[in-house]
């Protein structure tokens, strides 16, 4: 009898190192949880949309802090979220926009057992090296993730990872599933009809009427969609870092037959916009005008890209997000319509949005110029 109990005292001190969660974070790094974490604090609080395309039912009652960017730069999203988790009000902060406005104390204070870092961005990152010690010091694990540096390479394994530390494998599987299955579907076909041109494609983000033209990007982020959706990017090359200027004359030298501004505005009582309207809440008229108000400036008229009517709006925060697959397929669409007409970029969206339900996301997201 004693034999047996003997057993089975072993067994049980046997489990807690056969339940470890490992993980490789996107970093290289290797991190071990000894269960699933039920409290998370959020390098960026856009990162909640991770949780939304696990279908993550509560996600705030998982998440103790997070970065105040969210707030910040997509107020209309924040508000989705605040109409149904007021909680999100509660949940504390640890930082406005930038690495040195972050709080090691109020993070350490929020208690997490996880702590899910980009690689770069608005917050903590992978040189972070004085906050991940502290963290980790006060028995916090730190796990980078990634959607802009390389998105198209890092957002599934970047789910799968938030996935596995939430113990959400499955689901973190399905997606990553079906984002390969939709990222081939662009990449493979273009590969077997390789097009006979590539168009050069002018991308200007966050667009402002009262800012001159072009705040683009080089590589990471949107480029990176650019080159894969087998587009031409202008600034390729040209600029010192990922982002930078680029002077009106420049843009006028290079005539690009496709011209693509992200959205970062929110609609407007009297229509005297500032910035392309796209995302939760708009709808196709306010995005329709606010892409004509910012394509009257001075030098745009007499681009290509304008007298063919290849002029797109796109909402900016897909540069960031696990919902960057979207905005892959809609680029392919307009810079290969033929190619990829069979592509349902509207459809792929819904779907996705759909594990965010309470939370109402419903909006256009891309705009063609009429």
């Amino acid at each position: 009898m004693f034999k047996y109990l003997w057993l089975s005292v072993l067994c049980l001190l046997a489990l807690p190192a056969g339940a470890e969660i490992r993980i490789t974070d996107i970093a290289g790094r290797t991190v071990v949880l000894e269960a699933p974490a039920e409290r998370i604090i959020l390098g960026e609080g856009r990162f909640l949309a991770v949780l939304g395309v696990l279908g993550v039912e509560q996600p705030l009652s998982r998440v103790v802090g997070m970065m105040n960017e969210f707030r910040r730069f997509d107020p209309t999203g924040f508000s989705r979220y605040r109409e149904a988790f007021p909680e999100i009000d509660q949940v504390a902060t640890f930082g406005q926009t930038s690495e040195q406005t972050v709080s090691i104390e109020q993070a350490i204070l929020a208690q997490p057992e996880v702590a899910i870092f980009g690689l770069q961005g608005h917050g903590p990152g992978v040189r972070s090296r004085h906050i991940v010690e502290r963290l980790e010091a006060a028995g916090i694990k730190v796990v980078f993730i990634d959607f802009r540096q390389k998105p198209l390479e890092h957002t599934a394994r970047s789910v799968e990872i938030v996935a596995r530390v939430l113990g959400l494998d499955q689901r973190g599987r399905e997606f990553a599933q079906r984002y390969q299955q939709e990222l081939h579907r662009v990449i493979d076909r273009l590969k077997s009809s390789p097009p006979e041109q590539c168009p050069s494609v002018l991308l200007e983000v966050r667009v402002d009427l009262e800012q001159p033209c072009c705040l683009t990007i080089a590589s990471g982020m949107f480029a990176d969609m650019i080159d894969a959706a087998g587009g031409c990017n202008v600034a390729r090359g040209l600029l010192s870092g990922p982002t930078g200027q680029l002077s009106m004359e420049h843009v006028i030298a290079t005539a690009p037959e496709v011209y693509i501004g992200t959205a970062v505005g929110q609609a407007v009582p009297d229509q005297r916009y500032r910035h392309i309207v796209l995302g939760a809440g708009s709808d196709r008229e306010s995005a329709r005008h606010s892409l004509e108000a910012m394509l009257t400036r001075d030098g745009f008229a007499g681009l290509p890209a304008m007298q063919n009517h290849r002029a797109h709006g796109l909402w900016h925060h897909f540069y960031n997000s696990p919902l960057n697959i979207y905005a892959l397929q809609k680029i392919a669409q307009w810079l290969h319509p033929k190619l990829f007409e069979d592509l349902q970029p509207e459809q792929l969206l819904q779907e996705l949005l759909r594990g965010f339900q309470p939370v109402d996301l419903n909006g256009v997201y891309a705009i063609t110029r009429d």
